[in-house]
């Protein structure tokens, strides 16, 4: 039961299962969440997904022996989900917010893509918490200046 439970909870309540790139479609989630709950983009909520993603992260790659699995979206999930941190969510904020996300996911840039090789869990969080993070300050680079 603990097996489908972390399951459903790492792939992002089954969105890792969708055709074709499956960390667009854990990220496209929280856009959908946060469009009909923008307070979902709370401080605490941010630390229980991250925290707790890592652990769920962790729990899969052992069960699994996959590292990273593409089907494994809560980091995704998280790191999404850390763009909109503090931020008042209107569609043109969750738009830029998904496409900068997703481009600094895919084409993991500077220390970005050396983080990802850190084991287990932290390992398949912390790049996507770092690509939320450098989306979140360009976000409100380019908010500032609108």
């Amino acid at each position: 039961m603990l097996d489908k439970i972390n399951h459903f909870l790492a792939t992002g309540f089954y969105s890792g299962y969708l055709p074709y790139a499956p960390g667009t479609w854990g990220s496209l989630l929280i856009i959908i969440l946060l469009f009909f709950f923008p307070f979902l983009n709370n401080f605490y909520l941010i630390t229980a997904l991250t925290i707790g993603g890592i652990a769920v992260a962790n729990y899969e790659e052992k069960r699994t022996g996959i590292k990273d699995h593409s089907k494994i979206v809560i980091d995704e999930m998280a790191g999404q989900l850390i763009t909109f941190y503090s931020l008042q969510t209107s569609v043109a904020v969750l738009i830029a917010g998904f496409i900068l996300f997703r481009f600094f996911d895919i084409k993991k840039p500077w220390l970005i893509d050396r983080v990802q090789s850190l084991s287990s869990g932290l390992g398949v969080m912390l790049d996507d918490v770092l690509a939320g993070v450098v989306s979140l300050g360009i976000l409100k680079i380019i908010i500032h200046f609108l």
